[in-house]
């Protein structure tokens, strides 16, 4: 089962979803602990909350049938820094090949784009609802 950790658990909020797209918006919280460390005295979001929040506009857009878990990331590009405070629109492309599901996504801020990624998931292994 996939172990999703505060403090990024449930940002996203889904704008819309139709099966093979969706929006969503996240909000950087500007107290998120991470920002002490990752680049002192120039806080940036690391790039691996970008990738889980694209992953939790997904799961949001497949609801509680499909729980995905990610297999690869095939491109991630960083164009621009994440900053605390920062209101975030994800838009994703969602197409399925067989029990993959292939992801391509796009980041951005209020001052343009903040990352492109291509990401693939696979169905989640130990559901607890196949374990009863």
């Amino acid at each position: 089962m996939t172990t999703r950790c505060a403090p990024l658990a449930d940002q996203v909020e889904l704008l819309d979803a139709d099966g093979t797209s969706a929006v969503a918006t996240a909000k950087v919280d500007p107290g998120d602990p991470v920002f002490t460390g990752h680049f002192p005295g120039f806080p940036v979001l690391p790039g691996v909350y970008l990738v889980e929040l694209v992953g939790q506009t997904v799961r949001a857009a497949l609801g509680e049938r499909h729980r995905p878990e990610l297999a690869a990331m095939d491109r991630c590009r960083f164009l621009s820094p994440v900053a605390p405070g920062d209101d975030l629109r994800i838009e994703a492309a969602l197409s399925w090949s067989g029990p993959e599901l292939r992801c391509t996504a796009r980041i951005s801020t209020g001052r343009g784009p903040a990352a492109e990624l291509r990401l693939r998931y696979r169905p989640e292994e130990n559901r607890p609802e196949e374990n009863r």
